[in-house]
């Protein structure tokens, strides 16, 4: 169990220095969300791998130096919280909290500092234990305090950052604050559970925390990475479509029948891009026309030959079509593409054309 448990370790801290090393021979090195990003997952492999050290080459170090061990994982949330606050772009409209988890950090290292003299007096063990068990506890309750922060920021305050949600809808980075937040109440859990054990506490207690939070580095060194690459690249493609919409009129019209219930609809719906919308819903578009669902979904069953969901993404799928054979897309990744034609997801958009052309984007593209 504990070979297994050493290897996700050391798997997770290779995986985490790969992914800082790519980044920073990424063409985008220089986004600060980047980098602080870079940071979270910098601080996650020094306390994973400081642990792992202790308790596997320096069994039989100094009480002093298995104790006192340099308080990384104070600086994870503050650090996910200001990559947020950069991913979102709201950086100069929230507070950051860096000076304050700094200072913190810094503190805790002079403290150490001074009681060095204490590395020589076994005497002294219970006086840092207790000193250490404290200072854990203070240190967890200041990450709870970012961490409500951030969710806060996630889930009140979304009209600070409308623009964003027009590229990410942030499923995942929610996801990752529900894995967060299992991990903040293991801590919260194993302190507890450690509470009476001041000079000697549980170290098993400690390793489903730090197999989550090995768990948090694979998730958050893919996701983080992919999804803001992702969001850059499609406010980019966005700017490109607005400047060739500009010079040109570029409405998507499908050869239908020239009928005159259907055609004001048809008409709507291209000329105004509502497929475009990843939430666009049959209700939706019945509010719109001031028409009954039904009515509407018979209409488009008879005029079409789809289903409302189908007419819709084949409207996609056509978008998609031209900016994927069109040069001057070229440099944009077929994901980016699709999920601005109107797909929620990677699947959506590879199913849908799959569906429509018998063929993935990719062949598509090479055609």
């Amino acid at each position: 169990m504990k070979k297994v448990f050493d290897f996700v370790m050391i798997s997770g801290v290779l995986l985490g220095i790969i992914f800082i090393i790519t980044t920073l021979c990424f063409k985008k090195k220089t986004d600060k969300a980047i980098l602080y990003l870079n940071l979270v997952i910098a601080f996650l492999i020094l306390n994973n791998l400081q642990a792992f050290s202790l308790e596997t080459f320096l069994m039989d170090a100094p009480f002093f130096i298995k104790r006192l061990q340099i308080p990384w994982y104070v600086l994870i949330v503050p650090s996910f919280y200001v990559f947020l606050t950069h991913y979102l772009k709201i950086e100069k409209k929230i507070s950051s909290y860096v000076y304050i988890s700094f200072s913190i950090f810094i503190i805790e290292i002079l403290i150490r500092i001074v009681l060095f003299p204490y590395y020589y007096h076994l005497d002294k063990n219970m006086f840092i234990a207790k000193y250490v068990q404290i200072e854990e506890i203070i240190n967890a309750s200041y990450s709870i305090f970012i961490f409500t922060k951030t969710l806060l920021i996630l889930f009140r305050y979304t009209d600070l950052y409308q623009q964003i949600l027009a590229f990410d809808n942030l499923k995942w980075l929610r996801n990752l604050m529900f894995l967060g937040g299992i991990i903040i109440l293991m801590w919260v859990c194993a302190i507890l559970l450690n509470l009476n054990k001041t000079l000697n506490p549980e170290v098993l207690i400690y390793y489903p925390l730090r197999l989550s939070t090995t768990t948090l580095l694979y998730w958050i060194s893919y996701q983080g990475f992919y999804n803001y690459s992702l969001m850059t690249e499609r406010i980019e493609l966005r700017k490109a479509i607005l400047i060739e919409e500009k010079s040109k009129e570029n409405n998507l019209y499908i050869s239908q029948p020239n009928d005159n219930k259907f055609q004001p609809i048809k008409k709507y719906i291209e000329k105004n891009k509502r497929y475009i919308d990843p939430s666009f819903s049959l209700e939706k578009l019945a509010s719109e026309m001031n028409i009954s669902t039904s009515k509407l979904s018979h209409l488009i069953n008879q005029e079409s030959g789809y289903n409302f969901s189908d007419y819709i993404n084949y409207l996609r799928v056509e978008k998609a079509k031209k900016y994927l054979t069109n040069p001057n897309y070229s440099a944009y990744t077929n994901v980016a593409i699709g999920l601005e034609c109107g797909f929620n997801s990677k699947s959506t958009f590879y199913t849908a054309f799959k569906k429509f052309t018998s063929q993935t984007p990719s062949e598509y593209k090479e055609m």
